[in-house]
């Protein structure tokens, strides 16, 4: 008997099945139509707004209509019909239209003739009491006598009447008539509502559950409250307050509504953060050499949201030395929604231009979020330092100083920055009722940061900075505490400069100034969607005299990674003054 070759025959089958699988893709792709098949369309004799209109009604693809809209064989029926309709629903009920072909496909030519414009409106209300956000929205009617009628505008007033009176608590409003009544002949429209606004609605019980958190913190950012009228606007807020308090993960509300009671159930179901957070801080930059830190956060000490965080930091790492700042504060939410008191003790040890201090500081906050814009904080400190300089300067200081500060803060994306602008201001000011007598001055610290978007890929950014201090020059340089002197040059001042170098000077020690002026102006360009290149010039410097200084500047370009925690920033800069030297700049974080 003959011996089959099983593995031949099966070899031979795989290789016709490849064969007509191949063949099989090779045809359906060859028969799917380009994104662009199809009739061009050419429109002639109509503005844009019409001209678009149109094509949005036709389904079109860069002026050109898919084969399988127009039939086979294809029709000029249905780019005639689509045509009418959207003239009309922009008042032109009567247009003349010829449709031709050409080399490309076909010319529509348009003669609107006419249009139709509003007449007459009559708008009725049946309302228990006027409710003046009704009245408003209608006194705003779209329906101007003469206009040229919008099909658009009608439904879009129409939908905004019945969502506003939804969002008032109108919760069974709705319309007995809604006429627009088209006199094609007359080339005239009239309007005929009735609108039923029905019972205004209460709020009948509101729940709170999932939190461990008292109610009356959480009454503090929600206005809900039981025998309030509803108010679909009050509960939004409601919501978007509490989200944003820091407090809670999520806050979802359920409503039900009762039309026999004409009231309404209000349900807040809301998950705590986690109570405990561990943070870790790893970075560098050119200033603050590299950066280390730790911080330990308890969310909820109490059912009132008192929280506190110890944290350690270390910059300028080094072998054998490092600024050190040891911190911990304790926060109390006040009865103002986005207040808070804060306590804070803090142990630092830093090394700069005037010597090495260890600074012991005492200081209580009282922080206020006025809107999502601005915030303020009244703040005194009380402090002891002690000072290592080989400059002429005391060496043991003591001194309470009061402070207010005013921010001012709006950008679209606070990390890629598009638009937007910062502002801080910062007054503060000690005597000798309170600390050591020389330390008796008035001092004023203005920052402000822009940003301009020139178009998709260009920005503009502005910073600027003006400090002045009314104080003794003589009592400044020997007993004004090192936090307060102000100091130029640097990765956030005067780039091609040294950290701090921009000062008046004694024995070689960088003293700091009495006043400070600074700005940077920066251009920069997106060439990738991560990756922007830039220009920039700054200048400044730190003085105790303002009718004898003078301004160091500085050229640059550099590169910007955008990334999740800020850009990083990656700078070379020439100065144009002093040594005339360059220096290579490296920082991290948001824009503004």
């Amino acid at each position: 008997m003959k011996k089959v070759n099983f593995s031949y025959r099966n070899r031979l089958l795989y290789t016709l099945m490849a064969v007509l699988m191949l063949a099989n893709a090779l045809t359906v792709q060859s028969a799917e139509p380009s994104d662009n098949v199809g009739t061009h369309l050419n429109i002639m004799g109509v503005e844009s707004a019409l001209k678009n209109n149109i094509l949005r009604n036709l389904s079109s693809n860069e002026n050109t209509i898919p084969l399988s809209l127009l039939g086979f064989p294809p029709s000029d029926n249905y780019i005639l019909t689509k045509a009418r309709s959207a003239l009309q629903a922009l008042g032109y009920y009567q247009p003349i239209l010829t449709l031709a072909d050409d080399e490309q496909g076909k010319i529509l030519t348009i003669d609107l003739q006419a249009p139709v414009r509003w007449h007459n409106t009559n708008i009725v209300l049946n309302c228990e009491n006027e409710i003046e956000g009704i009245s408003q929205l209608i006194a705003k009617h779209p329906f101007t006598q003469g206009k040229i009628i919008n099909h658009g505008d009608y439904s879009q007033f129409k939908a905004s009447l019945q969502r506003e009176a939804q969002e008032l608590g109108l919760l069974n409003a709705s319309f007995s008539s809604s006429v627009l009544n088209v006199d094609v002949a007359q080339f005239q429209a009239k309007v005929h509502w009735v609108f039923n606004c029905g019972a205004r609605y209460s709020i009948n019980k509101v729940t709170i559950e999932g939190t461990v958190l008292s109610h009356d913190l959480i009454n503090r950012y929600s206005t809900i409250r039981s025998g309030d009228t509803y108010s679909q606007l009050d509960i939004i807020a409601s919501q978007q307050a509490l989200n944003r308090s820091g407090f809670f993960k999520s806050v979802l509300v359920e409503q039900s509504v009762d039309h026999l009671t004409k009231t309404v159930d209000v349900s807040l179901s809301i998950l705590d953060t986690d109570k405990y957070e561990l943070k870790t801080l790893l970075g560098y930059g050119t200033d603050s050499g590299g950066k280390l830190g730790v911080s330990w956060r308890n969310r909820r000490v109490n059912s009132s949201a008192h929280q506190y965080i110890a944290a350690i930091d270390f910059n300028k790492v080094k072998l054998d030395i490092a600024d050190i700042h040891a911190t911990f504060q304790y926060q109390i939410p006040l009865d103002k929604a986005n207040s808070q008191w804060i306590n804070l003790v803090s142990y630092q040890i830093k090394n700069e231009e005037i010597g090495r201090s260890k600074i012991f500081t005492l200081e209580s906050v009282l922080a206020n979020k006025i809107n999502a814009n601005w915030s303020s904080q009244w703040s005194i400190a009380m402090a002891q330092e002690l000072l290592e300089s080989n400059a002429n300067v005391n060496h043991s200081l003591q001194y309470i100083v009061p402070s207010w500060q005013l921010n001012y803060y709006s950008v679209t994306d606070p990390f890629s920055a598009i638009a937007g602008w910062r502002w801080q201001s910062i007054f503060r000011f000690s005597g000798e009722q309170v600390s050591d007598p020389d330390i008796k001055f008035l001092q004023t610290d203005q920052k402000v940061k822009r940003i301009w978007s020139l178009n998709n890929n260009w920005r503009l950014l502005l910073r600027a900075r003006l400090g002045t201090t009314w104080m003794d020059t003589d009592d400044f340089n020997r007993s004004m505490p090192s936090n307060y002197r102000f100091f130029a040059g640097g990765d956030v001042s005067v780039r091609g400069y040294k950290h701090q170098s921009l000062s008046p000077v004694e024995n070689k020690v960088s003293l700091g100034g009495k006043h400070v002026v600074s700005s940077s102006l920066e251009l920069d360009y997106l060439f990738n969607d991560d990756f922007r290149w830039a220009v920039f010039t700054d200048q400044g410097n730190a003085f105790n005299d303002w009718r004898d200084w003078k301004i160091y500047k500085s050229i640059g370009t550099g590169l910007r990674w955008v990334t999740p925690i800020g850009a990083i920033r990656l700078d070379i800069a020439k100065a144009l003054d002093g040594n005339k030297g360059w220096r290579f700049h490296i920082t991290i974080g948001p824009d503004l």
